[in-house]
């Protein structure tokens, strides 16, 4: 499309969207839309300008009817507002490659799912934060690399439960050298713990991330063995995730690119995300919102997003089919020392 017929359609996208929107309206909508670039530091060209604000008036018109309609999950402009779903869903999800299962041959132990994890009497909560076993919240940028931020999330608490101290490695490492994942194309956590368990890590401070892949710069003599292998946990069980979080924080899949994700502010997600999974994240134990039972998942989206960078998914095991609330019960695993 040459570059007159797409400011024109830009154009015509901006017109609509306005025609639909009362003048007085409008009015307050620029003044949001000022202040939100303000706080989020929003720079564009004149034709951006006019997508943007465009994409942006019906991103605040889909939050407000969707705030009006649910009093127990909140939707926010967050950064991503001048984002079309999309947009979105290229930009930020899409890094965990499920396909990958089909094409590698899974060596990997698991629970066995004979056992009935419901019968242990687990904690009514268990936070892996107050511990102190969990680094602050990451942001992976415009990168498919969930699966790398989800794997070495994991490795960052099991180092601190097996040691006292608590590191942050290095995702890059694994994204620039680990071949039997994509780099910012997706990857899978479970193959990303085989690497680990051979290489080791560097800390972050030594091959510090820059959301794209790069050549392999890691040095072996800095590398600190974290795991020597991982392990699947049983799927479609709240019992056998509540199980192993009592041991360590557990790497997970999701589907994160529908709106409640897109805008996620607060609330415990219960619905509308659905199972098909791919984005890799942090579960970090588990608690009670406001009377809901919920999964406490660290994201790698930055602290702009959602509480300070995390979100709350129920526990409601019958969800999907079995698979759970955004297919959180899908495809745990965890990596061993």
């Amino acid at each position: 499309m040459s570059k007159s017929i797409e400011l024109i359609v830009l154009l015509s996208l901006f017109v609509f969207t306005a025609a639909a929107t009362p003048s007085h309206e409008l009015g307050a909508l620029q003044v949001l839309w000022s202040s939100w670039k303000a706080v989020h530091s929003k720079i564009y060209t004149v034709a951006e300008e006019i997508t943007r604000f465009a994409i942006f008036i019906q991103n605040y018109k889909k939050i407000v009817d969707y705030n009006r309609q649910n009093k127990d999950i909140k939707l926010s402009l967050n950064k991503f507002g001048d984002l079309t779903a999309e947009e979105f869903q290229v930009l930020h999800t899409g890094g965990y490659a499920y396909n990958l299962k089909t094409t590698k041959k899974k060596t990997l132990g698991s629970f066995t799912s004979q056992i009935d994890f419901n019968i242990l009497n687990v904690p009514e909560s268990i936070d892996w934060r107050e511990k102190g076993a969990v680094t602050s919240v990451k942001n992976q940028q415009k990168c498919g690399s969930c699966w790398a931020f989800s794997t070495i999330g994991a490795l960052e608490s099991l180092y601190f439960i097996n040691n006292g101290k608590l590191l942050s490695f290095s995702e890059q490492q694994i994204v620039d050298c680990d071949i039997q994942n994509d780099g910012c194309d997706g990857g899978l956590p479970e193959t990303a713990f085989e690497y680990t368990a051979h290489a080791g890590l560097e800390v972050e401070e030594d091959y510090p991330y820059n959301a794209k892949v790069g050549v392999c710069n890691f040095e072996a003599s800095k590398a600190i063995k974290v795991n020597s292998r991982s392990k699947s946990i049983t799927p479609q069980s709240v019992g056998a995730l509540k199980a192993a979080l009592i041991v360590q924080p557990v790497s997970i899949a999701i589907q994160a690119d529908q709106k409640v994700f897109q805008f996620y502010r607060s609330g415990v997600i219960k619905a509308n995300c659905g199972d098909d999974l791919n984005h890799a994240v942090l579960v970090v134990g588990y608690t009670t919102i406001d009377g809901e039972e919920a999964f406490i998942i660290k994201n790698s989206w930055g602290t702009e997003w959602g509480i300070g960078g995390y979100v709350y998914i129920s526990t409601d095991g019958k969800a999907n089919y079995g698979n759970g609330v955004c297919g959180i019960l899908g495809d745990p695993v965890v990596p061993l020392a």
